[in-house]
């Protein structure tokens, strides 16, 4: 079969395309076809060998979906042919946040799809069962294979902790980029507000073409005055915060009193300071969230299905132009996901972009 294997740290020019053997599942696990993967930021760093769970060789990529085409020992609940989608962790289900229904916050962890076991930049994958989900009928695979990683946490954002209900206002940060355009279709299927927050005046119409309410373009983070200036001077309910510490002290000026900021996402690592005076008098709820669960995936696949949320692919590329995404990406010109295809050959990734 084809991959992209990642034989060493660095650039995206260690990633390289090759044959290598198909593998054979084993107990619990199963051979799935790769129909799609998406490239993920957290791919980047694991290329560049900041995060040591990676031992080279390794093949990348969490985001997938394909369908079932071999099934190994002691596997019940899947069988050839079944469409599935995955989740890309494997908690222990014994520790004490396990048993409090926290999983994501597990640290015996196993089976790690694009870490400890290979992912997605492949023509096959051999996954645990206990991994995947099946995908609801006619729910399209490209689709999916964005429902854990794209759209759980967002979900987990807005529905889970904001609680967002018709006429309530969210902030995205980071709104051009697949979460936060997720995080728009999610807020505009619970009947919400959104004002997404951008860097940039060229992404101002993509974004609105998407269904944001607002679109605020600022390029310093200082976009708390605007936002409440759109509001009434109240500020809104929620915000998902996407970029981290740039927009942080932004994401909280933009806040309503008893409003929640949930973060997503941290790009650049920086410490923020934080007014305690000000959490304490205005009651806010700050909270973290990692990516979707086992049982968060089948209620997102459900809810993508339900409301027919669309993601937004922006590019469809060949696993041989899988350094090549990894540039786009990191140079932040994608609005939207980039999804790797192997039945897609570099030619008809052109046409296909």
């Amino acid at each position: 079969m084809r991959a992209v294997i990642l034989n060493e740290f660095g650039g995206p020019d260690v990633l390289r395309c090759t044959e290598v053997p198909r593998p054979q599942p084993g107990p619990g696990e199963v051979l799935v076809r790769i129909a799609c993967c998406g490239v993920c930021h957290l791919d980047l760093i694991l290329r560049s060998g900041m995060r040591s769970r990676v031992q080279p060789p390794r093949i990348l990529g969490h985001e997938l979906a394909g369908e079932v085409i071999e099934t190994g020992a002691d596997v019940q609940g899947l069988v050839p042919g079944d469409r599935v989608a995955s989740f890309n962790f494997q908690a222990c289900g014994h520790c004490q946040d396990c048993l409090k229904g926290r999983p994501s916050l597990c640290r015996q962890t196993h089976g790690d799809i694009g870490q400890t076991r290979d992912g997605g930049y492949a023509e096959y994958a051999v996954l645990l069962a206990s991994n995947l989900v099946k995908v609801p009928a006619g729910m399209p695979l490209d689709h999916a294979c964005f429902a854990a990683c794209v759209y759980g946490p967002p979900y987990k954002a807005i529905r889970q902790i904001g609680k967002i209900e018709p006429g309530q206002t969210v902030v995205i940060t980071g709104a051009s980029g697949g979460l936060g355009l997720a995080a728009i279709q999610i807020v505009k299927a619970l009947g919400g507000r959104s004002i997404a927050i951008t860097s940039t005046a060229d992404k101002v119409a993509p974004l609105k073409a998407a269904h944001a309410d607002e679109v605020v373009v600022s390029r310093d983070g200082t976009f708390g005055e605007e936002v409440r200036r759109l509001t009434g001077g109240r500020g809104v309910d929620l915000v998902v915060e996407l970029i981290g510490s740039p927009t942080f002290h932004g994401a909280l000026r933009s806040l309503a009193p008893g409003g929640r900021c949930v973060v997503i996402g941290e790009l650049h690592g920086k410490p923020i300071e934080l007014n305690l005076g000000l959490l304490i008098i205005k009651e806010w709820e700050i909270r973290g969230v990692q990516s979707a669960s086992g049982a968060d995936l089948r209620e997102i696949l459900d809810f993508m299905h339900e409301h027919g949320l669309d993601p937004v692919v922006w590019k469809r590329m060949a696993l041989e132009d899988a350094a090549e995404a990894h540039r786009e990406l990191a140079n932040r010109e994608a609005v939207g996901r980039i999804l790797l295809v192997p039945s897609l050959t570099p030619s008809l990734a052109a046409l296909a972009s």
